[in-house]
């Protein structure tokens, strides 16, 4: 347990404190977003703000990015253990930390968190955190693609105290400033984060001037056990089992290697275990993350898809061991370049998560609802630098990379434009303010056919743009991405993986002489030069003529795309949301002037099938056992059965695929590929990677659809344990 000696307290109080907690932190991110100038704050909610027991324990946290809950905690342990005896710890101070070994994910996240006293005694911490649009280093924006270690990222403070007895240090607010290349967003940013910090500060005091310190600090201590608690029992319901996911960086244009996130996530009892030990080395690019950078991935993971309905704080991570030696890419140690952690080896844990507790949850008929395929498998970044019309040259932050589709869902496809999955009250880029700030005019921007990955239930559509350079001067575009030449958007049992990122630059294009003729034209239509984009393209020029293009990534496809309903089929049609290409290419279709013609579908979807039967299996189907009852869902086309003396995977067909101590895949009919067209929107695939199809060798039905390594064993994504 956390905090103070629990005491009794009745419900009705225990439920008045912990709503006013809650509406704390809101109001905590109301004022932050009101004061801030930042795109990342107003219009990505690239922030996040919260409550703290006096050792630092999460009591209650805002709902914007998940995972800053980790984030923030670590940051406030890191005052306390740093600050306490000098310069210390007093009433009206506030403390700021960028460190990533600090507790921020990168060096873009500035914290700031403030000791809440009252009565002479420590009640409580709070704090808040932003993405700050600049805090120098080699690169406009600071994700610095071409940083080899972290002295060349920007500044990156341990913690120091920036507030002292209620009264800004203007020496360290200063030093900030000097730092950036946006000085009055980030001052507005700086100013925002005080602001948030002074409203807890007030309306914890009030709290504890009505019910007490005592009673405030009893609740907080309670609502972490009863987190605790919801999630220990939410486990112990679970069968014991070990789950292993594995995510590729691929670096194109970088270091020109793929690089690995493993997971191996152990769950025994009402405890989850995730080892990371196999992931790559950490490396000379700037795509490592921190320790701090792992455990945000992980709680991005674990609070929405397994502890959807408890308070989220500190107990939920009670539960939680994690293995990873210092020195790989998720866990990198210092001086090692870390600016795009966030959003490279950061992401591929949240990713590498999401999949193997989804696939934890789809072993239970209560939690398969909450089991999802994988999102968005990470942003394209988009910073813009270059003088307006009012000639002052500035950093833009395009968040337009953020309106990505969603996994699918056993019983939906998944959301259009959910956003990404640790965002939880997402925004985009307006475009009015866009074109209004920004030497930027928009051509388009809208829903991308075939973006979501194909399923029986199919990943939401992504949204795309296309841009114009208007009115600018001296202007520079930095993008970097992976998923270029690796789909991270995985499926998940038998579904297909999601959109990958894509860009296209044009210059020296025809686009004013065409918007002047009346012409909104297509990117397609454009006439100009075309380079070849690499994924991490770094900087480069845009000029008045020229023109980009991006479609974000994904989420991925559940189940067999195959049997998807000639009704969801055509509804897709209708909605363009698929175009007939992919109805007939990934689904299986047949259409008869525009239509799916509904028995020829089945048909030839019944040819497709037998071809997969014809697949090579390493090993023959076991003889089915008699008297086999079933325990419990592997998915919701597998499950588990039991004959009393052994367990046994089994297909919904009522073949039993393989005995449930072996990996199945090996019982499996086999298919490599090096064709990603083959099973989605993309067309590059890493000559590093293939693709491997895994389906029922009696019935056809698509079961797996693994990205490998070339030459790497199958996966073996879940094995049940012994009791």
């Amino acid at each position: 347990m956390q905090g103070e000696r629990v005491t009794t307290i009745d419900p009705v109080t225990f439920e008045v404190i912990r709503h006013r907690l809650l509406a704390i932190t809101d109001e905590q991110g109301a004022t932050l977003a009101a004061i801030s100038g930042s795109t990342h704050v107003v219009e990505a909610s690239d922030y996040n703000v919260g409550l703290y027991l006096p050792d630092g324990s999460v009591a209650a946290m805002g709902r914007t990015i998940l995972s800053h809950a980790s984030s923030m905690a670590a940051i406030t342990r890191s005052v306390i253990a740093d600050c306490t005896d000098d310069p210390g710890i007093g009433r009206g101070d506030m403390f700021l930390v960028n460190d990533p070994w600090k507790g921020t994910v990168h060096a873009q996240d500035v914290g700031l968190v403030a000791p809440i006293f009252f009565e002479g005694e420590l009640l409580a911490w709070t704090g808040a955190m932003c993405h700050m649009v600049d805090v120098g280093g080699m690169t406009p924006g600071s994700f610095c693609i071409d940083a080899t270690d972290s002295y060349q990222e920007g500044l990156q403070l341990p913690p120091v105290k920036l507030v002292e007895d209620g009264t800004v240090r203007s020496d360290v607010w200063n030093v900030v400033l000097a730092h950036t290349r946006m000085p009055a967003t980030v001052n507005l940013d700086l100013r925002a984060l005080v602001g948030a910090n002074n409203t807890a500060i007030r309306a914890m005091t009030a709290l504890a001037e009505k019910y007490g310190a005592q009673t405030v600090r009893t609740v907080m201590a309670n609502l972490i056990e009863l987190s605790e608690r919801r999630l220990r029992n939410r486990l112990a319901k679970l069968p014991d089992a070990r789950l292993h996911s594995r995510a590729f960086l691929d670096n194109d244009g970088g270091l020109g290697e793929v690089y690995e996130v493993d997971l191996v996530l152990t769950k025994r009892g009402d405890t989850l275990h995730f080892d990371y030990s196999g992931s790559s080395p950490q490396v000379n690019g700037y795509i490592n993350c921190a320790r701090s950078g792992m455990m945000a991935g992980i709680a991005a993971a674990l609070l929405p898809t397994l502890a959807f309905d408890a308070p989220w704080n500190e107990g939920l991570f009670q539960p939680v061991e994690v293995e990873c030696p210092e020195g790989l890419i998720c866990n990198a140690a210092r001086p090692a370049a870390v600016s795009g952690g966030a959003l490279e080896a950061g992401w591929m844990v949240e990713m590498t998560a999401v999949e193997c507790l989804s696939k934890l949850a789809a072993c239970s008929d209560e939690l398969l609802p909450e089991a999802q395929a994988a999102p968005a498998g990470g942003p394209d970044k988009f910073v813009l630098t270059g003088a307006g019309e009012n000639g002052k040259r500035q950093t833009y932050v395009i968040m337009d990379c953020l309106a990505t589709g969603g996994g699918a869902y056993s019983h939906r496809d998944g959301a259009w434009t959910q956003g990404q999955h640790n965002i939880e009250r997402q925004r985009i880029s307006n475009v009015e303010a866009v074109e209004m700030d920004s030497p930027l005019l928009y051509l388009w921007r809208g829903l991308v056919p075939d973006s979501g990955g194909a399923g029986r239930h199919r990943g939401g559509m992504s949204m795309g743009a296309v841009y114009a350079v208007h009115r600018g001067r001296d202007v520079t575009a930095l993008n970097s991405a992976h998923g270029w030449e690796a789909p991270n958007s995985t499926g998940i049992f038998g579904g297909y993986p999601g959109a990958q990122n894509t860009r296209t630059v044009v210059h020296g294009s025809d686009v004013k002489a065409r918007l002047a003729a009346g012409e909104l034209p297509n990117v397609d239509e454009l006439s100009g030069e075309r380079p070849v984009m690499r994924g991490r393209q770094g900087q480069y020029g845009l000029g008045e003529h020229d023109v980009l293009a991006t479609v974000p990534q994904a989420g991925g496809g559940w189940g067999d795309p195959l049997d998807r309903p000639a009704a969801d089929l055509q509804a897709d049609l209708d909605l363009g949301a698929i175009t007939p290409d992919a109805a007939v290419r990934l689904y299986g279709a047949v259409l008869a002037e525009g239509r799916v013609a509904v028995e020829e579908t089945e048909r030839r979807r019944a040819g497709l099938r037998a071809e997969r039967l014809a697949w090579p299996a390493e090993q023959p189907l076991p003889a089915a056992p008699e008297g086999a009852v079933r325990l419990h869902p592997l998915g919701d086309r597998l499950a588990v059965l039991s004959t009393g003396e052994a367990r046994w995977i089994g297909c919904a067909c009522g073949a039993v695929l393989a005995p449930a101590d072996q990996p199945w895949r090996r019982y499996a009919a086999r298919q490599v590929g090096h064709d990603v067209h083959e099973v989605g929107h993309a067309t590059r695939l890493s000559g590093e990677l293939e693709l491997r199809r895994y389906a029922c060798p009696a019935c056809g039905t698509l079961h797996a659809t693994d990205v490998v390594r070339r030459g790497a064993d199958d996966l073996d994504d879940l094995r049940l344990l012994e009791a």
